[in-house]
């Protein structure tokens, strides 16, 4: 007789043999419209927009529901708060200046952004040590250079970014430099390459692609990415006459990771609770339009259509409709576990890879996707996978904080993936 886990593991891989486009038939249509449907209709999120491609081409399609209560309808064209959904487009940047031979992965931070060459590690007695080593580039984009967020609250660490006036990128009006000095009298939560810990890293890529090009990160992006890729949408800054464009900032009524339990508008900066754990992320709705630095970790704004296209070159080996933004071999290793066996935010079964979350074992995740798969989220409601299994790419958008990156972009996408 098989076992659960026997039977568990032949079933996943008959999944992932199987293309997805054979299999997105009515009932796997079916499935994905009922999750969105369930979504909306259930009080977990006023509106959705869905966005699934392979090869580029459009498998399904679905915006359902309103813009924010009593509002209009959401719509396909509307622009979204990415937050961390940047961190790959980052990422990209940085891997352009590498194979440029102007940056390596293997570089001290500290070699670009000279502020970070006294960094401190917080011992467990709450004592300061001297790192063992530099974080470097790479350290960076997978998250193991010791930095942190006030929202993961970590011990210690905290406290000590309150008390040195340390931003999480989502609400501020400070420059780059002045926030860079922040973090680097902040001390690191753990010694470089260690361990695993979501954190302000990839902000730091962004400072050092600016002093590497000499260029703002914006400017760098739509200069080298999204003119291009002619990905319009793709910006950090926009005049506030464009809020409108934009669908609006809500947050979970109760403070728990749990679906129907309504929402309520967010309009202006304000704390917002960060259940995983216990700490609170503060949100600004207002970011795109006012000043402050480009956060690389959560600073981009824009819209489904652009998102899955830029997806679609990095699926596609890092061209796109003649336009080449990536090598084949750069993506492949943009796409790799870089986190060995370490505990990632994403739980069990998952990897990190330069700048996403990569599934290792999807029965331990408890996931439908193939193992390779890879992919992250975003704080205002966000989330995106590539499965190159399949060649697909698939993209989930709200504007609910905190609980649309997780169980709702999750339930949408494990839907596409049903039997």
């Amino acid at each position: 007789m098989l076992t659960r886990r026997l039977w568990l593991g032949l079933a996943m891989a008959s999944l992932a043999a199987t293309p997805l486009a054979a299999r997105m038939v009515n009932d796997r249509t079916v499935a994905l419209n009922a999750a969105v449907q369930q979504l909306v209709d259930g009080n977990s999120t006023p509106g959705i927009v869905v966005l699934i491609l392979q090869d580029g081409q459009s498998i399904y399609q679905r915006a359902h529901g309103l813009r924010e209560a009593g509002g209009a309808p959401i719509a396909m064209t509307d622009m979204f708060r990415l937050a961390s959904m940047t961190k790959i487009v980052t990422s990209t940047a940085a891997l352009m200046l590498v194979e440029q031979r102007r940056l390596n992965l293997d570089d001290p931070v500290s070699l670009h952004l000279p502020e970070f060459a006294n960094l401190r590690v917080r011992q467990a007695d709450g004592s300061l040590a001297a790192p063992e080593r530099a974080p470097t580039i790479r350290d960076l984009m997978n998250h193991t250079a010791g930095f942190s967020y006030s929202f993961m609250n970590a011990p210690g660490i905290v406290a000590a970014y309150r008390d040195a006036g340390v931003t999480d990128g989502l609400a501020t009006s400070l420059s780059a430099e002045e926030a860079a000095r922040r973090l680097a009298a902040s001390p690191l939560r753990h010694q470089p390459g260690r361990e695993f810990h979501y954190s302000l890293a990839t902000d730091v890529l962004g400072w050092v692609i600016e002093r590497v090009s000499g260029q703002r990160l914006g400017d760098f992006v739509a200069e080298r990415i999204a003119r291009p890729l002619n990905l319009a949408s793709f910006a950090f800054r926009v005049p506030a006459a464009q809020a409108e464009r934009f669908v609006p900032v809500n947050r979970p009524a109760e403070p728990r990771l749990a679906l129907g339990l309504g929402v309520t508008p967010l309009r202006a900066a304000q704390d917002v609770a960060f259940p995983a754990t216990g700490g609170s992320a503060l949100l600004d709705p207002n970011r795109p339009f006012g000043p402050g630095y480009d956060s690389g970790g959560g600073g981009m704004v824009g819209s489904i259509a652009d998102y899955a296209r830029f997806l679609s070159m990095l699926a596609r080996g890092g061209e796109i409709d003649g336009v080449r933004i990536l090598t084949p071999e750069t993506v492949r290793l943009m796409a790799e576990n870089q986190t060995g066996s370490m505990a990632t935010l994403r739980g069990p079964g998952w990897g990190h890879s330069l700048g996403a979350g990569v599934l290792m074992d999807p029965a331990a995740a408890r996931s439908r996707l193939p193992v390779g798969s890879w992919g992250w989220g975003g704080i205002y409601g966000t989330q995106f996978w590539i499965d190159p299994t399949n060649r697909i790419v698939g993209v989930v958008m709200t504007q609910t904080s905190v609980l649309g990156s997780g169980p709702i972009a999750s339930l949408v996408r494990e839907a596409a993936y049903a039997e």
